[in-house]
């Protein structure tokens, strides 16, 4: 039986996540994905630069355009395929703790559940995924270690360890899940019995991590004010929320608008959280491992204020520790395979929403009807489906809720979309009297004003632009198009270079360059 369960799952991820291979690129992956320095396998150097603590990922990222462009099939069938690998390693570090009915369980409801969507048809949820394999190999591998010390088993885990800091900075908890698996199933709670020795490598690699992420780019900052009370305590109401979804998945959304204050929901769910998890600690073994393998990967993402204080991807790995606990406790009984069935049926449902991008945004605003960030969300899937004229209320909305000036963007591009191009001017208008010097509402006038045929305008525009905002690239390279087209050689090639200097592998870059090849071989006018 054992040896068909490792089959058994990958054939149930498969059945479970068909129906995702042709979800569009949604939210954050038109960002971390779609981005022009996560595409090309010739120029690792950006992709590297781009964010280095993610290397590996972004690897993964370029090998699938180079094999399929921005065909979505290929990138959601290469996370199918990372998600069917953790669930056999999963299954692999199960059977070291549990008995092989219980460890096939556990593995199976973690594998199949709708939880898990949004660390694999989310494609930017990747890196979560990811640094889960190189995780759940370094457990297993660090187990068989200590129980039995063999050299070979300790390099893997090791290698498994550094390829984990490349791949996210969650990787940085690692060294405490070996430590949490050493102390609580192998020295059994004595820490006087853990060969702390072992630890210098992972904590080397991890304080590297961590030196490398502040050197390169600056000690993180809270991307919101927010008090540490209410960082921590709505904090907490995002883990009790986590844990709700893990155990029922009802209520899953493609942004939680969490409010990032304190709350006596949020109380509750601190005192809740913290009383548990000292009973499961206290009582060790296998309940202390399953707690802390749930909350120490959380750790990272809640030890900085991040603008969504929760998002559910976060959990991925999580939520293995949950399953191994429950699957524990559970009479071991054959319906008890109902479940894995159950969830794979909630996981086919939920990649169905994931298919339609403005019922995704939808769900969302109705789960979070006072979220500025899921009304913006909705509006933008409802342009990216042009269907501005629904857009307009939800951007409205947006705006209303918290004065987000990125909305006031969104809402003149439809305006101007829907033949209004006064009301699209008004829009950018009200952007700059909140934000003087708005990069986007400069360069979106300017943009009007050519799409009106007014050169003169749509120039002077862009210079303005670029007097507030130097390195805006858009502004650069429709700039040089316009002094092309009015033969002003010697400005259209300073910005066209402006543009590489700013942008060396953007979207324009390669019509950019062949441009400035044809400027700089023939005779120079302008000035």
């Amino acid at each position: 039986m054992n040896r068909w369960v490792p089959l058994f799952l990958v054939l149930a991820v498969a059945v479970a996540w068909a129906n995702s291979v042709d979800v569009p690129f949604t939210y954050d992956d038109k960002i971390e994905v779609v981005h022009p320095s996560v595409r090309d396998l010739s120029t690792p150097a950006a992709w590297v630069a781009y964010n280095p603590a993610r290397a590996v990922v972004l690897t993964t990222y370029a090998l699938n355009w180079a094999l399929g462009g921005l065909d979505p099939r290929g990138y959601h069938l290469t996370s199918v395929a990372i998600h069917a690998l953790n669930a056999v390693l999963a299954w692999r570090l199960a059977t070291r703790l549990l008995s092989p009915t219980r460890a096939a369980l556990a593995a199976g409801a973690w594998a199949l559940h709708p939880m898990a969507t949004a660390g694999v048809t989310y494609l930017s949820g990747r890196s979560e995924a990811l640094v889960t394999t190189f995780s759940l190999v370094a457990l297993a591998a660090w187990i068989d270690d200590a129980r039995s010390p063999s050299p070979r088993a300790r390099g893997v885990a090791i290698g498994a360890v550094a390829a984990a800091m490349a791949t996210q900075e969650s990787a940085a908890v690692l060294p405490a899940l070996l430590l949490a698996a050493d102390w609580a199933l192998v020295a059994g709670g004595r820490w006087r019995l853990v060969e702390w020795r072992r630890y210098a490598v992972p904590a080397a690699l991890a304080a590297t991590l961590a030196l490398g992420r502040v050197v390169l780019g600056g000690w993180p900052t809270p991307e919101v004010p927010r008090t540490a009370l209410d960082h921590v305590v709505s904090q907490a109401h995002a883990w009790a929320l986590y844990l709700q979804l893990w155990l029922v998945p009802w209520g899953q959304s493609v942004l939680h608008g969490l409010p990032g204050r304190a709350t006596p929901v949020g109380g509750v769910a601190l005192v809740g959280l913290v009383g548990v998890g000292a009973i499961a600690v206290r009582r060790g073994g296998l309940a202390a491992f399953a707690a802390l393998l749930w909350a120490l990967p959380l750790v990272i993402s809640s030890a900085f204020v991040l603008r969504e204080t929760m998002a559910e991807h976060r959990a991925y790995l999580s939520g293995l520790g949950l399953w191994l606990f429950v699957a524990w406790r559970l009479p071991e009984r054959r319906f008890s395979w109902v479940l894995p069935a159950l969830l794979a049926l909630g996981t086919v449902a939920r990649n169905q929403v994931w298919r339609d991008e403005v019922r995704l945004w939808q769900g969302a605003t109705a789960r979070w009807p006072d979220a500025a960030a899921a009304w913006y969300g909705y509006g933008q899937s409802l342009r990216f489906a042009d269907r501005c004229r629904e857009a307009v209320p939800a951007f409205e909305r947006a705006y209303t809720l918290d004065g987000r000036v990125e909305a006031l963007d969104e809402l003149g591009i439809c305006r101007a979309g829907l033949g209004d191009p006064d009301g699209a001017r008004e829009a950018w208008l009200r952007a700059l009297r909140q934000v003087p010097g708005h990069c986007a509402a400069l360069n979106n006038i300017a943009g009007l004003a050519l799409s009106q045929g007014d050169r003169a305008a749509a120039a002077s525009g862009y210079e303005g632009t670029l007097r507030a905002c130097p390195d805006e690239p858009l502004a650069h390279y429709n700039l040089a198009l316009l002094y092309v087209a009015g033969g002003e050689s010697r400005r259209a090639i300073f910005h066209l270079q402006e543009y590489l200097r700013v942008e060396p592998h953007g979207a324009y870059a390669a019509g950019a360059a062949a441009r400035l090849r044809e400027l700089t071989g023939a005779p120079l006018s302008g000035g």
